[in-house]
């Protein structure tokens, strides 16, 4: 019989990580992003982990405006010159991933045993925790392989 109270974050783990370099875009990461159906990307240098870019670093509390429409009519050029919200939108677009991406990034061991993935999971409110050995990663566990486990063993 199944028991994922034996589990390892090396027995669920994703081992093919889709990832980003520090000095991709803003708009590469997240094409990146909706082209995988994920919502985090590892950034790594040399194989080296610096940290993590999710899907809420790419919007901007300041950008979720009351008067939303208001900022996209703002964004449209006045006579020949482009407005300024316009040209700051594009420019946060070009911005580079290590501007926005998450450095103090909760890591396992591959040995981790599975309920304290869980429970790293659920008391720093996260989605996942990437996985290492040392600064190159190994792999990654998402709530959904936490969920897999727990059907399988159901």
């Amino acid at each position: 019989m199944f028991d994922s109270s034996r589990l390892c974050a090396t027995d669920v783990m994703t081992r093919e990580v889709i990832s980003v370099a520090p000095d991709a875009t803003l708009m590469q990461a997240a094409q990146l992003m909706l082209d995988h159906g994920i919502g985090a990307l590892p950034v790594l240098k040399d194989g080296r982990l610096l940290g993590i870019v999710s899907e809420a670093d790419l919007v901007r509390p300041d950008e979720i405006a009351e008067d939303r429409a208001r900022w996209w009519l703002d964004m449209l050029a006045e006579g020949d010159e482009l407005s300024p919200e316009y040209l700051a939108a594009i420019h946060e677009r070009n911005r580079p991933v290590s501007k926005v991406m998450q450095t103090d990034v909760v890591t396992v061991t591959e040995l981790t045993p599975l309920r304290d993935v869980a429970k790293l999971i659920a008391r720093n409110n996260i989605r996942r925790v990437l996985v290492v050995e040392g600064d190159q990663l190994r792999g990654i566990v998402a709530r959904r392989d936490l969920v897999k486990a727990l059907a399988k063993g159901g």
